[in-house]
């Protein structure tokens, strides 16, 4: 029975890995958090246009923030601008303006922009929608405020502009279309998640305490059943608070979740969340059942390696455990294995 457990697991983590990245490319984007483009000299440098990402900032009452980017005669420009809920409905609407050779100029260009000569000016107003959108992968909700779509008319720099004219808050910038993530800003979600809440208006205590919940409960258990650790076995210790920081973030998605249906209207992309929860919740029950079990000689205590290995790489895929929980997992499949007690 516990060998068909296993079996079970393994089947749904790679059903889950094969549903989940054919969803990826469709959905996601990439964060980026940075400071700077107060000037249109000093614009931020978007390298790859087409690549999707959202590029989080924070505007005072007046302020302008500048991104510049390469385009060729034709390519298309895909832009669009959030704000959090919170701070949309508190009035906060700033505006979302492109500028570039050969635009025609459009809307009201405000005083203190910074216009190259030649330029043309398209200004896209801040309209706050009736619902805020949920975001999946985070998951989060925001409000769409603009979503321009256009070709580029001729060759240049062109250069996004965000400003607000009244309030302050915090917005993020869409640019790019292409779906692609380097293995470094893959492993980096996590944390840019907790920025990503923050930037919603979170506190850290907020954002800590389904993890705070699930790791307080582990530790009652194992005070109460000190065999789960008894003869200070490094590698049982690791792969039990390998599965608990799994568990944590499994009830953060859910929590999270929650609090973002809460202030948007129903999606099909709550799917895309319900598979986080489940990987989540599938490895830390699966690291949890694999350390409380008493198997260490030969080729059981190889094979237990090897699945903690597994499970170590399918939590970085997963974004699960907030980092720590793949490392204590990698942890549990290098210390040597025995028995307890």
């Amino acid at each position: 029975m516990k060998r068909l457990g296993f079996r079970c697991s393994g089947v749904i983590l790679i059903l889950l890995t094969a549903i989940y990245f054919l969803l990826i490319p469709a959905l996601a984007h990439v964060p980026v958090f940075g400071e700077g483009g107060k000037s249109y000299e000093m614009a931020i440098l978007i390298e790859d246009p087409a690549k999707s990402r959202v590029l989080y900032g924070q505007l005072a009452a007046g302020d302008l923030r500048y991104y510049s980017f390469e385009m060729k005669q034709g390519d298309r420009i895909v832009l669009g601008l959030t704000v959090p809920v919170e701070q949309g409905n508190q009035g906060f609407n700033p505006d979302l303006i492109l500028m570039g050779p050969g635009l025609a100029n459009e809307g009201k260009v405000p005083e203190t922009l910074e216009v190259p000569n030649g330029y043309g000016v398209k200004v896209f107003p801040g309209d706050l929608p009736e619902s805020p959108v949920y975001e999946a992968f985070t998951p989060s909700a925001f409000y769409s405020l603009a979503s321009p779509d256009l070709k580029a008319p001729e060759n240049g720099t062109y250069y996004a502009v965000v400003s607000s004219t009244q309030g302050k808050g915090n917005y993020g910038i869409v640019i790019g279309y292409g779906e692609t993530f380097t293995l470094k800003e893959w492993i980096s979600v996590p944390l840019n998640q907790i920025k990503i809440y923050l930037w919603e208006g979170q506190s850290l205590f907020l954002i800590f305490t389904p993890l705070g919940i699930i790791l307080a409960l582990g530790l009652l258990v194992i005070f109460f059943k000190r065999e789960v650790v008894s003869g200070f076995n490094p590698a049982r210790i690791s792969g039990t608070f390998a599965g608990l920081f799994f568990l944590g973030t499994g009830l953060s998605f859910i929590f999270q979740m929650l609090i973002s249906l809460s202030k948007s209207s129903y999606s099909s992309d709550v799917f895309v969340t319900l598979f986080l929860i489940l990987a989540s919740l599938v490895l830390g029950i699966t690291a949890l059942i694999l350390s409380l079990k008493d198997e260490d000689y030969g080729t059981k205590s190889t094979r237990k390696r090897l699945y903690f290995l597994v499970i170590g790489v399918a939590g970085l895929l997963f974004w699960a455990g907030w980092l720590i929980g793949p490392l204590l997992a990698f942890e549990a499949a290098v210390f040597p294995w025995r028995r307890k007690g």
